[in-house]
């Protein structure tokens, strides 16, 4: 083990013959510890000979692409195909509070809990079927009639498709040729009598649909009138309720509470593309290939735009940190903070958006795209990011 009495850290600014003797050009397979030792890093041991990418762990299971295919790994061995053709392209994940996790390559996206994958979305019928008379107990007047998808597995239920009004005459409303989904139902809802609302009148497997219940039957309102199915992006994280996804420079929000909703105004146009998206406690940092941003409130429609100058973040550089393992002046944060690289230095961001260098005139890094994570050897924090 060797001993530096004054180490200061790795040095890839200056040239080599105005260095300290307190600094190090580069250091390879090595850990530094808190008080400048530095020892060889640990070994690793094969566990499977096959080529895995695009690890992450999620809670209770580590997901990887072997082979194209997304494939959640369990602590006894067991193994479960989420996906079976996503390709081997970068893959973005988030773990979600209820324990499962999200994915997308961009194209393709969906969550698992370990065990099964599904898409992350439910679609909107892209049909509303055809109308027709029947006697009934409705009276008489305009209905507008809507039409979600709800997939059997988890019960999710998609957004709505809406028909432009229709007479009843004879009390009742019978819809034929309505869309039909492998593993889904279709829930109907009918207006109020002037057309305005969404109320459950029932729910089929079949393409054809009949009411003639009373207006008075009509009580539960259709919860996913007016939302979009949530937008495939990549670079996904969660935030008071909401997933955050990037797609392009567009920053979207899900419905709170519900992942596979959005609103078509729930989105924030950045003035680059998105590079990483990382909240904390009173906001979120969003890197671009511009700028580090800092959005700051705890709401998604009061949030304020505050660019932090510190230059063009690397993709796939913003990473979720504890404050309390990051310099901070003359001592440390405290609470949710965020590391990511921007202008070509390691960057820390804190509550209220105070962000500082731990770099500055040190080290640069000239990647174009990393893997990132924060984790702790023997109680030494590691930023670690690998160039892809």
């Amino acid at each position: 083990m060797l001993t530096f009495e004054a180490f200061t850290g790795i040095n890839n600014m200056l040239p080599e013959h105005r260095m300290k003797g307190s600094d190090l050009l580069v250091a390879r397979n090595v850990d530094i510890g808190l008080t400048g030792e530095i020892t060889r890093r640990a070994g690793y041991s094969l566990v499977d000979d096959r080529c895995h990418k695009n690890l992450w762990q999620g809670q209770g299971f580590m997901l990887a692409t072997v082979g194209g295919e997304l494939t959640a790994i369990h602590p006894d061995g067991a193994r479960h195909v989420i996906h079976p053709a996503l390709g081997p392209e970068r893959v973005w994940y988030c773990n979600l509070p209820d324990g499962r996790t999200l994915f997308s390559n961009g194209q393709i996206d969906g969550a698992t809990d370990g065990l099964v994958g599904l898409a992350r979305s439910v679609p909107m019928p892209d049909v509303l079927g055809v109308p027709d008379a029947t006697f009934g107990a409705l009276q008489a007047g305009q209905y507008r009639y809507h039409l979600t998808y709800v997939r059997l597995a988890d019960r999710l239920e998609g957004p709505a498709a809406s028909s432009e009004p229709v007479a009843v005459q004879q009390g009742g409303l019978r819809l034929d040729n309505l869309p039909e989904r492998a593993g889904h139902a279709i829930n109907v809802y009918l207006s109020s009598r002037d057309g305005e609302g969404a109320y459950l009148a029932g729910t089929t497997a079949g393409r054809s649909f009949e009411f003639s219940g009373t207006n008075s039957e009509l009580v539960l309102p259709c919860r996913t009138l007016g939302a979009q199915p949530f937008p495939v992006g990549t670079i996904t994280a969660y935030w008071r309720g909401r997933v955050l996804v990037a797609q392009g420079n567009a920053l979207w929000a899900s419905r709170p509470q519900a992942p596979h909703l959005s609103d078509w105004r729930d989105f924030k146009q950045l003035p680059a593309a998105i590079t990483a998206i990382v909240p904390v406690d009173d906001g979120v940092y969003v890197g671009t290939a511009q700028d580090l941003v800092f959005l700051a409130g705890t709401a998604w429609d009061q949030l304020a735009y505050l660019p932090r100058m510190r230059g063009p973040v690397v993709l796939g550089s913003g990473i979720a940190a504890p404050g309390s393992r990051l310099k901070l002046g003359d001592g440390v944060g405290d609470g949710p903070a965020m590391l990511c690289i921007a202008g070509g230095e390691i960057v820390a961001g804190f509550a209220g958006g105070q962000t500082t260098s731990l770099t500055a005139n040190r080290y640069r890094c000239d990647a174009r795209e990393v893997s990132a994570t924060f984790r702790e050897v023997d109680g030494v924090p590691q930023y670690l990011a690998v160039p892809q």
